[in-house]
């Protein structure tokens, strides 16, 4: 038997070869709080792909290249998102911990549910190939992530989403990019006025409600007067806050404020509004003093309401697909936005039949449609894609909430990224890489999603 082989080397000497030095150059310095291991993979992928000027002008996981910042640094440095006065310590800290991966620019507009993460989408976006003036696809938007990102990267975006209030989402989240700060000042320090507008015109919230159903009572009480309410619509704003950019913002910050008040009745629903006010003019400041600094020209993104199921595209028209498509049934998004869909004028019945993911009546229906609606999803990515360019799906596993429906353990279910995965490959697509991030948060639903990138044969 060979004696156990000794190493010469101290323990001190080892730990003071700092993991990062052996997989990264030493001139390039990670952002911040880099704690999960795909982060570290990411961002040793972006170290490959990437030469130092595109490190430093479209890099998600570094700070610095040698003693130059990047511009992620830039946009996400200085103060971490403004929040409302009253809000929770636990609230603060978590946007305080996440400065550089999910409060910058205008992500923090709005707290849509089951979004993307920027800064892993702006690392998926250089990973996959990605380049100034390529177009990349987002077939299911939600908030409009990748739009911004892309924009921010100098690439073109189009996305897409069967959700009316997800495209008057995602436009205003990049119109808050540019949009003229000083009529918003001048909003903020009108507040009640433009706050007494939009309940005349909008609606009143009803504190501290909570819809049950599709057909529980109205989120909103009735406006003012006889008036069907959209973007389009909406009679002007006084003098000063006219233009659509700026209608859309306060629109929005007025809705962000009057879902606030339907989950708590701890703060008026004008105090609501004037916080959530605040929050979004310091986000645009914040956002708009970057750009004035750094040589980047906004790339242009379109957000459309659509199908993704068919997409209004000309075949091999994209250079890159990215989108998380709903975790089957986690989340009823109709439900969720139904209030601000209701506000749009938007039909709930046939807005039914173009979620992906609640189409059907029992639970065992819902499973049946998701599976042939997203196999017909993937092989629209795979017409549209250009051959040999990548498409990414993020989706968590939701087996726990599958077993339940089946009757199964969840152990014997197969993941939603197992049966994707499973349905790429007889749409032109094979698999090139997959990763797995731990979700916080949604533990009785799912622990832990993948990020899968496919290739197009």
């Amino acid at each position: 038997m060979r004696p156990e082989k000794r190493f010469s080397k101290r323990p001190a000497d080892v730990f003071s070869e700092n993991i990062y030095g052996e997989l990264l150059p030493g001139h390039l310095h990670l952002i911040p709080g880099l704690s999960d291991v795909y982060e570290l993979e990411l961002a040793f992928y972006e170290s490959k792909l990437l030469a130092d000027d595109e490190i430093i002008r479209r890099g998600a996981y570094f700070a610095q290249v040698g003693e130059t910042s990047t511009y992620h640094a830039l946009i996400c440095s200085g103060e971490a998102l403004r929040l409302p006065r009253f809000s929770s310590a636990r609230l603060r800290s978590f946007f305080e911990s996440k400065q550089f991966k999910t409060g910058y620019a205008t992500h923090g507009l709005f707290p849509y549910r089951g979004k993307f993460h920027p800064q892993m989408v702006k690392a998926l976006l250089n990973v996959m190939g990605l380049k100034p003036g390529d177009t990349v696809l987002d077939p299911m938007m939600g908030s409009g992530t990748v739009l911004i990102e892309a924009s921010l990267m100098e690439i073109k975006s189009v996305g897409i989403d069967a959700s009316p209030f997800c495209q008057f989402m995602a436009q205003t989240k990049l119109a808050g990019l540019t949009v003229p700060l000083e009529p918003i000042r001048a909003a903020l320090i009108n507040c009640k006025a433009v706050f007494s507008y939009f309940q005349q015109h909008v609606g009143h919230s009803k504190p501290g409600s909570k819809i049950q159903s599709r057909s529980s009572p109205s989120f909103f009480q009735e406006p003012d007067a006889d008036y069907t309410a959209s973007l389009g619509t909406l009679p002007e704003l006084p003098e000063g806050l006219m233009s659509e950019p700026v209608r859309g913002f306060l629109l929005l910050a007025y809705l962000d404020g009057a879902g606030y008040s339907e989950r708590s009745t701890r703060n008026s629903p004008y105090e609501q509004f004037r916080a959530i006010l605040q929050r979004y003019l310091s986000v645009a400041e914040k956002i708009q003093r970057v750009l004035a600094q750094v040589d980047l020209e906004l790339a242009s993104a379109i957000a459309l309401q659509g199908d993704a199921r068919f997409l209004p595209l000309e075949d091999s028209s994209v250079d890159g697909v990215i989108f998380s498509p709903p975790y089957s049934f986690a989340i009823d998004y109709l439900k969720n936005d139904s209030f601000h869909l209701e506000f749009l004028g938007a039909d709930i019945d046939a807005l039914l039949e173009k979620m992906v993911g609640l189409r059907g009546r029992t639970p065992r229906q819902r499973f049946d449609f998701y599976k042939s609606d997203m196999k017909i999803v993937l092989s629209e990515c795979s017409r549209v894609l250009r051959p040999g360019r990548c498409c990414t799906i993020v989706v968590g596993t939701n087996d726990n909430q599958i077993g339940r429906m089946l009757g199964i353990p969840a152990s014997s279910v197969p993941g939603i990224d197992e049966l994707l995965l499973d349905m790429s490959a007889v749409c032109g697509f094979h698999p090139i890489l997959k990763l797995g991030r731990q979700i916080t948060g949604m533990a009785n639903t799912m622990r832990t999603e993948y990020i899968t990138i496919l290739e197009r044969k």
